[in-house]
């Protein structure tokens, strides 16, 4: 009997390469499902690449969207949906506010609550109680693998299997029939206040209008505190330091550097320095040493 592997597929071009290799190389030792988690403030070529991703790869991408529930202790659950019918407006993300309050720095609940539930649910509502994750990150950033993964049965198979960089991702992209139609400091979520302030104004300049939904979400709940934060009196907003969607986009004006966009390097020689934005629902910081033991 096969063991379950689930391929938690994030939309990006990592994510995409990995879920590839995982079909092509695990499919015999695991009974692997697909699933992807979309959050409603997805960039749009992020919802077309995940859909062009199944039909190249022929294989079955579950959608999965967060669905909260007021009553007290009930946890977030999920719905499936598809590339249609996913949301594609302000509405999930502001249900989940309402429940836990704006997320930023010091409450990263976005990711928990927005990617992790729903697919935790979801794989409970299939029947799988002990599965593997693959998860996508690579060998240059290999801090960002958990600590805790062999208790939680994360798999990085581009740090043990085929250790590979951002260069190589973009090298193999480049040679296929489509591609992730965003420039590399974009990523999948509009406006993640885990992005680097340089990439923040970039987009800012760029593309203003992906800052209005946190702006507005920020003007109506910026004093609603949840009973579960220890933040009564203060204003509750995304960004870094306290700042808003407004004070980055004032900000960016005054900018005249641009972050760079690293889509097209395919450089293996290059020195890669990322700042700390991963929405992998796994993600967290650990120590450099974890590359031995992920080895073993």
């Amino acid at each position: 009997m096969k063991d379950k592997l689930l391929i938690s597929f994030s939309g990006g071009e990592t994510s995409g390469y990995m879920l590839y290799w995982c079909l092509l190389h695990w499919s015999d030792k695991f009974e692997i499902k697909v699933v992807f988690a979309n959050t409603g403030e997805e960039n749009e070529e992020t919802l077309i690449f995940v859909k062009k991703c199944a039909e190249h790869f022929k294989c079955d991408v579950v959608w999965v969207e967060a669905v909260f529930h007021k009553e007290y202790r009930k946890g977030t659950t999920h719905k499936i949906v598809n590339f249609e019918t996913a949301t594609r407006s302000k509405n999930l993300f502001e249900e989940m506010i309402k429940v836990y309050g704006i997320p930023n720095q010091a409450y990263p609940h976005c990711n928990r609550e927005l990617k992790l539930a729903p697919i935790k649910s979801y794989m409970r509502f299939i029947g799988w109680k002990s599965y593997y994750t693959a998860i996508g990150i690579r060998n240059d950033e290999v801090d960002r693998v958990n600590s805790r993964h062999n208790e939680l049965k994360l798999l990085y198979p581009f740090v043990t299997e085929k250790p590979i960089t951002k260069p190589h991702i973009n090298f193999w992209w480049s040679n296929q029939p489509f591609r992730l139609e965003l420039k590399g400091y974009e990523g999948n979520c509009k406006t993640c206040w885990k992005k680097s302030d340089l990439k923040l104004w970039t987009i800012a300049q760029e593309t203003p209008e992906k800052f209005e939904n946190f702006k507005n979400l920020e003007v109506k709940y910026m004093r609603h505190i949840p009973p579960n934060r220890n933040d009564e009196g203060k204003k509750i907003s995304f960004f870094r330091n306290n700042r808003t969607a407004a004070q980055i986009l004032k900000e960016a004006g005054s900018k005249l550097k641009k972050a760079v966009d690293d889509s097209k390097n395919i450089n293996f020689q290059s020195s890669l320095l990322d700042d700390d934005e991963s929405c992998d629902i796994y993600a967290m910081c650990g120590e450099s040493s974890l590359i031995q033991e992920l080895k073993k």
